[in-house]
């Protein structure tokens, strides 16, 4: 994947003025897992896109340092060093633009309806077999699909697109089609869910209401946990008190 590279990651550091291009690539591994049904792919991919340490920032420090002998923070041991590790090389590359339009509706500035020409040489070599951009203007996605003649032909691209055309309309179908958002485990506060592990709590609570986040136990409170799991029949952290009222309560 491809980045902006521009993420609010060291508080002190204000690059709002810097001028240059911080693009960030990473290798990301998508697993889809054994859910079949599109919302639980939806979501699987969401989390695992969530994962990615610091929006994949700082990865092309730990691959070209370590590929060079270098650990990152640290001096390689003598007898690593020379040695050159073995890295897998993507070949699809994602690049989304963004929404590069957005913020010219309040603004005297337009975008200019001509060409730029081509913005990259005829001679350049393609570091992917597949290549893919998306960006939206006026409301609209366009995806654009560059490839390697050598690898693919014109037919077996047209039908990826076609295929990928039909499975983002499913998904903004599905999408569209649902009542509430659906919260993941990169939605709320307590760290490690899982996805059914959350599922699992959503069913529990249906019946009290719509879940909007769920929080780690206070320290306090995992010791009453402790005590009710360790005994239950304990009075550890159960008190009752009983009154008698006379006359008229209000």
């Amino acid at each position: 994947l491809e980045g902006h590279g521009r993420e609010d990651i060291l508080p002190d550091t204000d690059i709002s003025r810097t001028v240059g291009w911080f693009t960030s690539q990473y290798p990301v591994l998508l697993d889809i897992g054994r859910d079949h049904a599109l919302s639980g792919r939806i979501k699987q991919v969401k989390e695992s896109l969530r994962h990615i340490p610091n929006k994949g920032l700082g990865y092309g420090i730990w691959r070209y340092l370590s590929e060079s002998g270098q650990a990152v923070g640290q001096q390689a041991d003598a007898q690593h060093l020379g040695q050159r590790q073995a890295f897998a090389e993507s070949q699809v590359s994602f690049n989304y633009l963004g929404q590069f339009d957005q913020d010219l509706q309040n603004s005297d500035m337009r975008r200019s309806p001509y060409s730029i020409g081509s913005v990259v040489s005829d001679r350049t070599k393609m570091k992917y077999a597949l290549d893919v951009s998306g960006i939206v203007t006026n409301g609209v996605l366009e995806l654009d699909i560059r490839y390697n003649g050598k690898a693919f032909r014109k037919d077996t691209v047209h039908m990826l697109a076609n295929l990928l055309k039909s499975n983002l309309l499913e998904m903004i179908e599905h999408c569209v089609t649902q009542e509430q958002t659906e919260l993941t485990p990169s939605d709320v506060l307590l760290k490690g869910l899982t996805l059914e592990q959350l599922d699992t709590i959503k069913e529990q609570t249906k019946t009290v209401g719509e879940l909007e986040n769920v929080y780690p136990l206070t320290p306090m409170q995992k010791g009453m946990l402790f005590h009710s799991l360790m005994n239950a029949e304990t009075g550890v952290y159960f008190e009752q008190a009983t009154f008698d009222l006379e006359g008229h309560f209000e």
